[in-house]
């Protein structure tokens, strides 16, 4: 059966688009007109809608000249025939206003701050037509303390703008219920934990928090929202076998820091402490570089590549001949591809003669 057309149809700016079961506004409207056309604040592709913010807000009617009612498109199932106002006059004074009210309680020094050319609210705000603000200085809560207690994390919650990301982005995709907003109106505040440091706090590291926030109130010891890098690198995380995607942002041959793409099959902009701040062992003092063989008097000599695998031959070799195979184990490691560590198995049982294999995969912590 034909399904009719008509009835996954809606417009835009009178325009008729497709639709797909399950579309809000928003995702219909960045389907059509890309990510950042209605701006937004709470919303984020990781997190699930939420409405808190208001900036996403449009007009909408069931006919092109009915009664319009303003809707925050980010959580608002859309319905066949419905007509989108994006930009009409009421849309766009209600947005500028939320965001100048916003900015009233805001830290004015973008140009020293780590997230200048990638914060979401100067974009907006830019998006939006703030040119000033209109409101007289009142009660703010710029001297909020800085938060530099724990090995990764940091906030600055004098920058943030109760957007709530944070929050959801520890419970929606870590699970840890860590942070949460404490307070009502004025005094509503982000607390970690039972009002703690990040250092107190039950925080695992995995980021996810820092990543989602729109401004730097909440960020890492790397500053992975800052635009300092040159280039970006989309690999695949090493540490376990769960692929985890990972963008590597680096400046000449440094690693300055890590995030995960929220386009991700896998992880869902998500990863671990280790994919997102593990990563200074790349050039490591103590890294080893070359082989290494234990002499008589219990030092390790640098040695080639060939010495090293004649050292492993002769010595496998010799201690399955004296011993059996059973006189060795192996472990492989997720570091490793699919096909190498087939390769392993394959050397272990069918050269060694022995069953010993085993690999790290299910607990994270390759070798």
């Amino acid at each position: 059966m034909v399904q009719d057309l008509s009835t996954l149809t809606a417009f835009i700016d009178g325009e008729p688009l497709r639709f797909e079961s399950g579309d809000t506004l928003l995702t219909f409207i960045d389907r059509h007109r890309g990510r950042g056309f209605v701006p937004t604040l709470c919303d984020a592709p990781q997190l699930e809608p939420y409405g808190a913010c208001r900036v996403c807000s449009v007009e909408v009617a069931l006919q092109p000249d009915g009664p319009r009612r303003v809707v925050a498109s980010c959580h608002t199932p859309l319905a066949a025939g419905m007509h989108v106002f994006t930009e009409s006059p009421k849309v766009r004074r209600l947005r500028k206003n939320i965001v100048e009210l916003v900015l009233t309680d805001h830290p004015l020094d973008c140009l020293t701050c780590e997230v200048s050319g990638n914060c979401e609210l100067q974009t907006v705000a830019a998006k939006v037509g703030i040119r000033g603000v209109r409101y007289p200085a009142g009660a703010n809560h710029l001297d909020r303390a800085k938060d530099h207690s724990h090995a990764y994390m940091t906030s600055e919650l004098a920058k943030c703008i109760n957007c709530s990301r944070c929050v959801r982005a520890c419970d929606e995709i870590q699970g840890q219920h860590v942070l949460s907003m404490h307070g009502r109106g004025f005094n509503a505040k982000i607390i970690k934990g039972l009002d703690q440091s990040f250092a107190d706090s039950e925080c695992v590291s995995c980021g996810a928090c820092a990543q989602a926030c729109p401004t730097s109130a909440i960020s890492d010891v790397f500053f992975s929202k800052s635009i300092e890098a040159t280039k970006k690198t989309r690999t695949i995380c090493t540490y376990c076998g769960v692929g985890c995607n990972l963008n590597v942002a680096t400046k000449g041959d440094q690693v300055l820091s890590i995030q995960a793409p929220a386009d991700a099959e896998v992880n869902h902009a998500h990863t671990c402490l280790k994919g997102r701040f593990a990563f200074k062992f790349y050039n490591h003092r103590d890294r080893l570089r070359k082989p290494l063989i234990k002499q008589a008097d219990g030092q390790f000599k640098e040695a080639t590549w060939d010495e090293a695998y004649d050292h492993i031959v002769a010595n496998l070799t010799r201690i399955r001949d004296d011993h059996g195979g059973n006189a060795v184990a192996g472990i492989s490691s997720a570091r490793c591809t699919n096909e190498e560590n087939y390769l392993m198995q394959k050397f272990i049982r069918h050269v060694m003669g022995t069953n010993n294999i085993d690999c790290c995969a299910r607990v994270c912590h390759s070798p």
